[in-house]
């Protein structure tokens, strides 16, 4: 597999580059304040807004959403749609690397006990060139987006709506 290999928080990672439509250096990030913590806010690039995600939220790591800040400046990977017209998602990354060749048998499966079965973005794990790569898997993190972001939209709407005929909330 032909990978584009990345940095976040001093660690190395990989994506599979046929999902890959582009990496781009310094583009401005305006945060959503309703938005779930995945989404580090919204971008445009060449006229459609795509969401940025943050990739430490997805690792359930503590400091996941920390970064959020009202206007940015950061780099991206921004990923191909996945599924058909859905929201075109990019991740946030500290620095690109260069593309790589991932042999079979340089993969392992990735396993982390401190994420929920089912839960892990990260794929396998592979050693290239003596450094270790964790290879993102993009569906889940497609998946987990999307339910984050349904979870969300549903809690606002429900939250506009009371009982009470003397309270309107908007």
């Amino acid at each position: 597999m032909e990978a584009l290999s990345f940095i976040v928080d001093n660690e190395f990672f990989a994506v599979d580059v046929s999902y890959v439509q582009t990496v781009v250096r310094k583009i401005p990030v305006t945060l959503v304040p309703t938005a779930p913590d995945e989404v580090l806010g919204i971008a445009n690039f060449k006229g459609r807004v795509i969401t940025i995600l943050c990739l430490n939220t997805f690792l359930e790591r503590p400091e996941g959403g920390a970064d959020r800040e009202l206007n940015k400046t950061i780099s991206a990977v921004i990923f191909k749609p996945m599924y058909g017209d859905e929201d075109q998602l990019g991740l946030a990354i500290d620095k690109t690397g260069d593309l790589i060749e991932m042999l079979d048998e340089d993969t392992k499966p990735y396993v982390h006990s401190g994420q929920a079965d089912g839960h892990s973005c990260i794929s396998s794990i592979a050693e290239t060139n003596g450094s270790l790569y964790r290879i993102i898997d993009l569906n889940q993190i497609s998946e987990r987006y999307k339910s984050a972001s349904d979870f969300s939209h549903s809690a606002d709407i429900s939250n506009n709506f009371s009982n009470d005929p003397e309270t309107l909330n908007t």
